[in-house]
């Protein structure tokens, strides 16, 4: 008996060539009605471009001198990248593809609810090289250019390996379930960036200056060229997030296995990451019930998964309105998580709320 597949919708629309012809015609695709849209060479060509150019508006403008980024700029700037994050949406809905703009939607709420986990550590890394305020957001920026990196790495192999044996999801689905047990029971586990096996082995092989000059990554030192703490800085942020990837990045493929979406979702949620991170900052204690609400939307995601690949014709409710379901889901646990923690605040939080990094 030949084996099933997720979905017998063509990913084509008709009367439009096939964008890939090396493809068997014969090979299924696991797919969620998804369309030759997303597979065009210049959709991705374009999209990084932009990408590329967002990037560097955000070295080159926004910070163009060192300054120390306060609450009402972070404010601003958070709102203005979570629009340039969320407009993505308007296109591929205006493309036609108004499921598939919910499913963007979805992945990139659930990668920036996440990403709070990375920047609540990423606090003790900056606090551990007592990084100057000023130079923090330039060092911060070039961690989320590693991270990015680093999860378009992630993104392209997690595709392969499903496309090449779907079972795979049935294991990270069970991998997003323990990690939710581990993130709501297993308690606060402390963060040493001592312990970064890249910072011990840079140390190891090649000198260090013990101080910052300026945002620079080297610097000379009795005459010789050594690295700076920023460079370690940035390498610890980068190798750190990888970490944080391995939770993240199979969370969206429980929403979609579309390459694009999935790397686009991601790409835009990070991208928002540096001003959100000195929104937070001197808020880190007041959302004590945030990992519960993590932790619920990795174990939702994670049953979703194996659920889906189990029972390829499950709906909930019916293939399209399952989208909205699995994005309000992700919002109230966000959102009730958040707003329970501002109304049960833990005892003497108070004054740690007001504290600075």
């Amino acid at each position: 008996m030949p084996r099933r597949t997720r979905c017998r919708a063509t990913v084509t629309r008709p009367g439009l060539p096939c964008p890939f012809p090396w493809r068997p015609a014969s090979r299924p695709r696991r797919c969620q009605k998804e369309t030759a849209l997303f597979d065009s060479l210049w959709l991705w060509v374009v999209f990084n471009a932009i990408l590329a150019g967002l990037l560097f508006f955000d070295l080159v403008v926004l910070m163009r001198r060192d300054h120390v980024v306060g609450m009402r700029e972070a404010a601003w700037l958070t709102v203005f990248w979570t629009v340039v994050g969320i407009a993505p949406v308007a296109y591929i809905i205006t493309a036609g593809d108004g499921n598939a703009g919910v499913t963007y939607l979805t992945a990139y709420v659930a990668e920036r609810a996440l990403s709070l986990d990375n920047l609540f550590v990423f606090i003790i890394i900056f606090g551990y090289f007592g990084v100057p305020a000023r130079y923090q957001p330039r060092g911060l920026l070039w961690g989320i250019v590693m991270a990015l990196l680093a999860r378009a790495v992630f993104i392209a192999a997690g595709v392969a390996v499903i496309n090449a044996a779907s079972w795979v999801l049935f294991i990270l689905g069970a991998f997003l379930v323990y990690t939710a047990y581990k993130l709501a029971f297993a308690g606060d586990q402390e963060v040493d960036p001592s312990q970064n096996i890249v910072l011990r082995l840079y140390r190891r092989v090649a000198p260090v200056s013990s101080e910052y000059d300026g945002h620079r990554f080297f610097t000379r030192l009795g005459g010789k060229r050594v690295a700076t703490p920023m460079l370690l800085l940035v390498l610890v942020l980068g190798t750190t997030d990888v970490v944080f990837a391995v939770d993240s990045i199979p969370t969206v493929f429980g929403i979609t296995t579309d390459a694009f979406l999935v790397w686009s979702s991601n790409a835009m949620a990070v991208l928002g990451m540096r001003p959100l991170f000195f929104l937070l900052a001197g808020m880190v204690k007041v959302f004590r019930f945030l990992q519960y609400g993590l932790a619920g939307i990795l174990g939702f995601i994670g049953v979703k998964m194996i659920v889906e690949e189990a029972f390829h014709d499950f709906h909930l409710i019916s293939e399209k309105a399952d989208i909205f379901v699995a994005l309000g889901v992700i919002l109230v646990m966000l959102a009730g998580s958040v707003a329970l923690s501002l109304v049960l605040p833990e005892k003497g939080s108070g004054a740690d709320a007001g504290e600075s990094i």
